[in-house]
């Protein structure tokens, strides 16, 4: 039986990790939920520090040759 802590105590430490992690999960995701929703459409596109008509210019130039 001197082994069967050693055992129990690795058992309950592996599911604190899951459930520690299955929250952190939970709340990254409802965290960026709530962003999305808040932000206008504008403004939910990547952004590089170009703007709208800047950013189409340059994808066209990168598409428009091949």
């Amino acid at each position: 039986m001197a082994e069967g802590w050693i055992t129990t105590v690795l058992l309950a430490f592996g599911i604190a990790v899951g459930i520690v992690g299955v929250v952190a999960y939970l709340r990254m995701l409802r965290k960026e939920k709530g962003g999305a929703s808040v932000q206008p459409d504008a403004e939910s596109s990547p952004s590089d520090g170009l703007s709208g008509d800047q950013q189409s210019k340059s994808e066209g130039e990168s598409t428009g040759g091949t």
